[in-house]
């Protein structure tokens, strides 16, 4: 059987989840990583369409596009490579008290939440950007 035309380009355009792997659970609120141009990164998924495809709003600056925080783009369940809930946050903000930074409770989550089969493994010579721990309590 040929491969349509979409397929192709969504297989071209975001990195695809291991079928292996169970499918994630995705709804409107739920943060969802996508991988794409070699680069994954977190989207708080605004919508889930009548056709299935997610409307997601992106959470950083990209370095490999153009994307921006804040701008919505549209994708599909195979491209959920891993999905977290907003109370997650309790678990980091309650890590970062303990260990007094935000980016190692980020690094120690995201860790936990690989050795549990949860996370998709990172490639290797992955950098993980975080921000600098003044800024994000400035936040609180």
């Amino acid at each position: 059987m040929e491969e349509s035309s979409v397929s192709k380009l969504c297989r071209h355009m975001f990195e695809l989840r291991d079928t292996q792997k169970p499918k994630p659970d995705v709804k409107a609120g739920t943060w969802a990583k996508v991988g794409y141009q070699n680069e994954r990164f977190w989207c708080r998924v605004r919508e889930v369409r009548v056709d299935g495809s997610l409307i997601g709003v992106v959470d950083n600056n990209l370095v490999y596009s153009l994307w921006r925080r804040g701008d919505a783009i549209v994708f599909q369940h195979s491209h959920v490579l891993e999905v977290t809930e907003p109370c997650d946050a309790l678990t980091i903000r309650s890590l970062a008290a303990s260990l007094g930074s935000f980016s190692e409770a980020a690094l120690a989550w995201r860790d936990t939440r690989e050795a549990g089969g949860v996370a998709v493994p990172a490639r290797p010579g992955t950098w993980f950007v975080l921000p600098e721990d003044k800024y994000v309590y400035a936040y609180k």
